[in-house]
C-alpha cells in the first residue's frame, strides 16, 4: 500500500481535520475527507474561520500537501464541528470525472468548475446540460453584477475542481433557478 494512500484512509476514518494544499494553484482548503479513489478526492470544506463551505473534488495530482493537527488547523477545527454538516455526502459518486459532475449536479442543481491550469482563480458557476467523455456543455450563471447567462462548451480533461454547495454558489443559484 502506497503512504499517500496508506494516509488519505487513514485520515478519513479518523474524521481527522485537514488542510488540503495545491500549491500549483496557491489555494489550501480546511475540511474532512469524504471519500477518495486513485483519481479524485471528496472533501467537505470550511473556511479557515470554521464555516461550513460546502464541497471540494480536487484531483489528486493536484495535491502537493496535507496537514493535521497544530494549533491554527485544531482550532479551525473546534468551530468546524459544531457547524450543521452535509448530510449523505458520500453517496456521491468520484468514480471519474464525469459521474462526479452529474452526482454533483444532481445533488446541489449546479457545479462550480475550476479550470486552474488556464487561470488559477478561473471558476464557472452553471447547471450541466450535456456530457461526454471529452466534453461539458454548461449553462452559465454568470456573476452578482452581470447576471448573464451564457452556455460554455469546455474540455473535461481542463477541470482541475469541482465545487457545490459554497455560500456564494448558493446565493447565485437562488438567483437564477
Amino acid at each position: 500500500m502506497k503512504l499517500q494512500v496508506k494516509y488519505l484512509e487513514k485520515l478519513q476514518l479518523e474524521k481527522t481535520f485537514i488542510d488540503i494544499y495545491t500549491d500549483h494553484f496557491e489555494e489550501s482548503r480546511y475540511g474532512f475527507i469524504v471519500s477518495f479513489n486513485e483519481n479524485l478526492l471528496l472533501l467537505e470544506q470550511f473556511s479557515d474561520i470554521g464555516e461550513a463551505d460546502g464541497i471540494s473534488i480536487i484531483k489528486i495530482e493536484n495535491i502537493t500537501r496535507i496537514k493535521w493537527e497544530g494549533n491554527d488547523i485544531n482550532t479551525t477545527a473546534k468551530f468546524a464541528v459544531k457547524e450543521k454538516r452535509l448530510e449523505n455526502l458520500e453517496n456521491l459518486k468520484i468514480d471519474t470525472i464525469q459521474n462526479a459532475l452529474k452526482s454533483i449536479q444532481n445533488r446541489f442543481g449546479y457545479v462550480n468548475l475550476y479550470i486552474q491550469n488556464i487561470d488559477a482563480g478561473m471558476s464557472i458557476i452553471g447547471e450541466v446540460e450535456e456530457l461526454d467523455d471529452e466534453i461539458i456543455i454548461i449553462k452559465e450563471f454568470g456573476t452578482y453584477t452581470a447576471l448573464d447567462r451564457k452556455k460554455l462548451m469546455l474540455s473535461v480533461e481542463e477541470i482541475t475542481k469541482i465545487d457545490a454547495g459554497g455560500k456564494y454558489e448558493n446565493n447565485l443559484k437562488e438567483l437564477y433557478l
